[in-house]
Formats: structure tokens, sequence, C-alpha cells
């Protein structure tokens, strides 16, 4: 509908044209529609305004992939911070003999399933929704399949601690950035210190 062929004023046609869009909030949108039940020509305008709408996505020529698109997400993920960010991470840099005997202190509890790993919380922090824990696995295996929600850093006090076919021994940490998921495993057994996301999820028991 050409606007000069209206008798709708300027401010209708506008209205018009973004209820069509459904660009209105909801409160202009129950007045409009009120609007709507007294004007059989603003009925026509949106009825038309519609139709334009729906033509646009087939009438827009497709666009070519940018070539530089998988150069550009690379960089983007390298940039992300990888491991956890909270203060705990501080817990990491005591002394390796100290943290083994705090781990002697602590509760422990059996993760679900078959894997045979064991948890125990240390501290958490509430704020960056992350915990510090200690694992322990003992012998050779898998450790459970799981997601981290945000990053995560491991420190292996003993044992070994293979992830992504790359072995770990003790003082060595590990960094993983978040919204990914792995299932490590050790060939020895070992005993880890890790500082993570309190909504992490095991995948598979």
């Amino acid at each position: 509908m050409n606007p000069r062929e209206s008798h709708l004023n300027a401010d209708a046609m506008e209205m018009a044209a973004l209820y069509a869009l459904d660009a209105l909030e909801a409160a202009e949108r129950t007045r409009f529609k009120q609007d709507l039940l007294d004007s059989v020509e603003l009925n026509q305008a949106v009825h038309e305004f519609q139709e334009t709408v729906a033509t646009l996505a087939y009438g827009v020529p497709s666009a070519p992939m940018s070539t530089d698109l998988k150069e550009r997400l690379c960089q983007r993920i390298a940039q992300q911070p990888l491991g956890a960010s909270s203060d705990l991470l501080q817990l990491l840099d005591l002394p390796m003999t100290e943290l083994v005997q705090k781990a002697a202190e602590l509760s422990w509890s059996l993760l679900p399933g078959k894997s045979g790993v064991e948890v125990a919380t240390w501290q958490t922090d509430e704020t960056c929704r992350e915990a510090a824990f200690f694992a322990r696995k003992k012998g050779s295996g898998l450790f459970p399949n799981h997601y981290h929600a945000s990053g995560e850093t491991v420190l292996v006090l003993t044992g070994d601690f293979v992830v992504e076919g790359h072995v770990y021994y003790p003082g060595e940490r590990i960094s993983a950035p978040g919204h990914t998921s792995h299932q490590p495993k050790s060939q020895n057994g070992c005993l880890l210190l890790c500082v993570s996301s309190m909504d992490d999820d095991i995948l598979d028991t």
C-alpha cells in the first residue's frame, strides 16, 4: 500500500508496519489490536505489510561465506580464557605436600558409575560458582565423561593423568575451557586438585 493512496496518517502507517514486523512492545501491540477492530483500512494496511514481510527472506540474494570465517572463529576461540577464574586458583600454589595432607583429612565419596573415582570437596566460591575439590583414582582406567560449564584447572599431585593423549605428572597443571567435554584417564592411578564449575555435569556413568 502506498501511503499516498491511504487516508491513514504517518503514525498509523508506522504502527501498522511495526505490527507486521512483530516489533511492538506487548502493551503497544494490545492497544493496536483494538485499533484494528475499529478500522478496515488499518487492517488492510497491516495485511499488505505482512505480505511484503513474508517475501523479504526470498528476495534477499544469498551471500557467499566469508573466506576468512574459519580463521576468525579460531581466533575467537583462542581468545577465550582457559581454566577456572575464581580466587580458589590460589590453592593450587600451596606446597604439594600440604595439599596431599589436606586431601587425607577430608571426607570422600564415590562418583556414580563404575569409574572408581572418588571426590572430596575442599572449598567453594558461590559467587563464581566454582569449587576446589580433590579427585582420586586407584589404578588404571577412565574418569567419567563430563561436561565443563566453565573453565577447569587441574593440578596433578600424585600418579599420572592423561588428557587427549598427553600424560601429566605431579606438579603439572592442565586447563580446559568452558562448554567442552572430555573423558581423561590414568595409567596407574592419581590424586588431583581441581578447580572447576559447580555446574559441571557427568555425561554418562
